[in-house]
């Protein structure tokens, strides 16, 4: 058996029911879908799990990281370290399948090699068609450079700890997992005999990206991180990853514990404020878990500007997107494998960080 692992959080529901029900209509029917929702807001959640459900071949998995950074590969290790199908196949809630999909990854399958698949891209308006897979006409095609879609041996994937959970947002992740096989002795091929698999449009994550930080994650240059991140362990060769723990999923009573716990540390955006949060309260772990409020202090009046203007000392600050980021950067780096909770106001000029050390 096949399972093939859906990642997701807050995406239309409807492209969901789309790519399951093109699952329905398969010609072999050897494979399982393992659903795992990286905190999708309550309400949508619920509504996905029934609509997964329902379908008998489908299981739904809940990770209770709604304030959390989006990580992929936390969510696909959450499945990936329990499963007990020799493959798996990294899908996404985006693909609408041909009918012989399924026959195609068990005739490709090898124990020894990961098999990643070309996509069709369609228009917004071939999206909105209800037509059988052949009747689609795609935009255009992806290279070898799109490795999202892979088939793998899930043994060759538990032997390197899975992917890389250093990854957050949106990166290289894939590209990575490819590298260490590859390190690893294992082949990678790219299959594009024929169109197996087509893309539901949406709008692109680089077009919702906003310069200013919002309550939906945003951190500056998190792609070049990601990307040198990948070519670093490219580089050293890099086969195994995650050394302190892969595969670790947010409870409810775990998520409770944080959200209930008051906040305990009131801070401003001022640049000592924030330097001492970075460089000593959570360093220090001197208390089980640290509660922070940091609040756009607004100290930026006619007074403060004359008295620089006059050579004064005067108070510095960050502005509260460079804190964000300054913030976010720090868990990456260091709190990662820590549970958490990041939360921006509605009017962006408060954070909170509820953190179990």
């Amino acid at each position: 058996m096949i399972t093939l692992i859906y990642p997701y959080r807050n995406r239309s529901i409807g492209r969901v029911r789309n790519s399951l029900e093109s699952l329905t209509g398969q010609s072999n029917k050897d494979f399982q879908v393992e659903f795992i929702d990286y905190g999708s807001e309550p309400s949508l959640a619920a509504e996905v799990k029934e609509l997964v459900t329902s379908y008998s071949f489908s299981n739904y998995t809940y990770s209770n990281t709604q304030y959390q950074l989006w990580n992929k590969s936390r969510a696909l290790n959450i499945i990936i370290k329990n499963l007990h199908t020799d493959y798996c196949f990294v899908s996404d809630v985006d693909m609408i399948f041909a009918p012989n999909f399924i026959e195609t990854l068990h005739k490709v399958k090898n124990p020894n090699a990961a098999t990643y698949f070309q996509v069709g891209y369609l228009s917004k308006e071939e999206s909105e068609k209800n037509v059988p897979f052949k009747e689609y006409k795609t935009k255009f095609l992806s290279t070898s450079e799109a490795t999202g879609l892979t088939l793998f041996p899930t043994s060759k994937l538990k032997e390197l700890n899975g992917l890389d959970e250093f990854f957050h947002l949106w990166g290289a992740e894939d590209t990575d997992m490819h590298h260490r096989l590859r390190n690893n002795g294992v082949q990678i091929k790219y299959f594009d005999n024929d169109l197996l698999m087509v893309h539901q449009w949406h709008i692109s994550f680089v077009g919702k990206k906003k310069k200013d930080y919002t309550r939906d994650f945003v951190l500056t240059d998190i792609e070049l991180l990601n990307h040198e991140h990948k070519d670093k362990n490219h580089n050293m060769k890099v086969t195994q990853v995650n050394p302190d723990g892969w595969g670790k999923r947010v409870t409810k009573s775990e998520f409770m514990e944080l959200n209930d716990h008051p906040i305990g540390v009131f801070l401003t955006n001022q640049t000592k404020d924030v330097n001492h949060l970075l460089h000593s309260l959570l360093p220090s772990k001197s208390v089980n878990v640290l509660s922070v409020e940091i609040n756009d202090s607004k100290e930026f009046s006619m007074k403060r500007s004359l008295k620089k203007f006059l050579g004064k000392r005067v108070n510095l600050f960050y502005s509260m997107k460079k804190v964000n980021d300054l913030v976010l950067m720090q868990l990456i780096a260091h709190y990662r494998n820590k549970n958490y909770i990041y939360q921006v106001s509605e009017n962006a000029e408060k954070i909170t960080l509820k953190i179990k050390l």
